[in-house]
């Protein structure tokens, strides 16, 4: 038997999406006798027990010991959501919480609109959420310089994907409104279409050489306001503390925490996931990240106004969450992000 036979067989594939119905709400193992209860078509527990043992046989269910009840495997997950699951609808509460990111959306920053979006997937979900942003390493489009108060101006950074960085920076006292459109015209003729790093070796060429085709404050504006964007795509992440009342249900819990705050395997990931398309789902040892872990995440990339992919959103969890709604919480929220870049 294989996992062919069984998705085609309606009396394997009614006990174990019971039996992962059941898990995900109690998770513990799950008896015959417990199935033979709660199942629409009723059957005997010395039947179920059969099927169950030939499930067990194929690997998609385990059991701590011989006269426990089952629960599902890392393969049983893959088979459940590859085969079995089916989407959950998104109930209205959820959708207005969601369509929030959507208000003033217009006058705020890339930034802070993904900051809003990564904290409302968390609390739906109950789990970890993630956001790869979108990086500002393309070429630049438009620099603009206001200035806030002597010592304190605000750098915005437009590229040519519409995406907009808005940066606090300290400039010298002196700086006046009439330095700052100096700055500001001096970049936006002679240096669109690089992408930062250009302009900022071509800005530190003509502070090194002391041209004059621009006031030495100017240039001093510009290099400062240039070196605090970053050109790497960021990680936001949210909801660490909601793994803490799973604790029970992640091996691990510490190291997992340990590498949500490292970030640097999590963006690999969401970097790899921008690649494919639409949702994807990776289960414990499915990525190196969970290996020893009951965990999983749930991962879509979202678009830019061009259609074009450019960063990604997910959750992490236990593997016994409820992936049907997971799955389109995730989802729903990539495309409201997808409208918004």
């Amino acid at each position: 038997m294989n996992y062919s036979d069984i998705s085609k067989n309606k009396r394997y594939v009614d006990i174990f999406k019971k039996l992962v119905d059941i898990y995900i709400e109690t998770g513990e193992p799950v008896g015959s006798r417990h199935l033979s209860k709660t199942l629409r078509n009723p059957l005997s527990p010395a039947t179920i027990r059969n099927v169950m043992a030939d499930l067990e046989e194929i690997g998609i269910l385990c059991s701590d010991h011989s006269s426990s009840g089952r629960k599902p495997t890392e393969k049983g997950w893959r088979f459940f959501i590859n085969a079995l699951i089916e989407t959950a609808s998104i109930s209205e509460i959820e959708k207005e919480a969601l369509l929030e990111i959507n208000k003033n959306s217009t006058c705020k920053s890339v930034e802070s609109i993904l900051e809003h979006a990564t904290k409302i997937l968390s609390e739906l979900s109950n789990c970890v959420s993630l956001i790869l942003a979108p990086t500002i390493n393309s070429s630049i489009k438009h620099i603009d310089f206001v200035l806030l108060h002597p010592g304190k101006a605000i750098v915005i950074i437009v590229n040519e994907n519409g995406v907009v960085e808005n940066r606090l920076i300290n400039v010298p006292q002196a700086i006046t409104t009439s330095i700052l459109e100096q700055a500001r015209n001096y970049i936006n003729e002679k240096l669109p279409g690089m992408d930062l790093k250009k302009i900022r070796d071509f800005i530190q060429e003509e502070v090194d050489f002391e041209k004059d085709d621009i006031d030495s404050l100017a240039k001093e504006l510009v290099a400062n306001g240039l070196d605090t964007i970053e050109d790497t795509a960021r990680l936001i992440v949210k909801g660490q503390v909601n793994l803490i009342s799973k604790s029970n249900e992640i091996k691990e819990l510490e190291f997992l925490l340990k590498q949500l705050d490292e970030k640097r395997t999590l963006k690999h990931i969401l970097d790899e996931s921008i690649k494919g398309h639409g949702i994807q789902i990776f289960i414990g040892s499915e990525t190196r990240m969970f290996e020893m872990l009951d965990c999983s995440m749930i991962v879509s990339p979202y678009k830019n106004s061009d259609k074009k992919l450019v960063g990604a959103i997910g959750i992490i969890g236990p593997t016994r969450m409820k992936y049907s709604k997971a799955i389109t919480l995730v989802d729903y929220t990539a495309k409201l992000l997808s409208n918004l870049m």
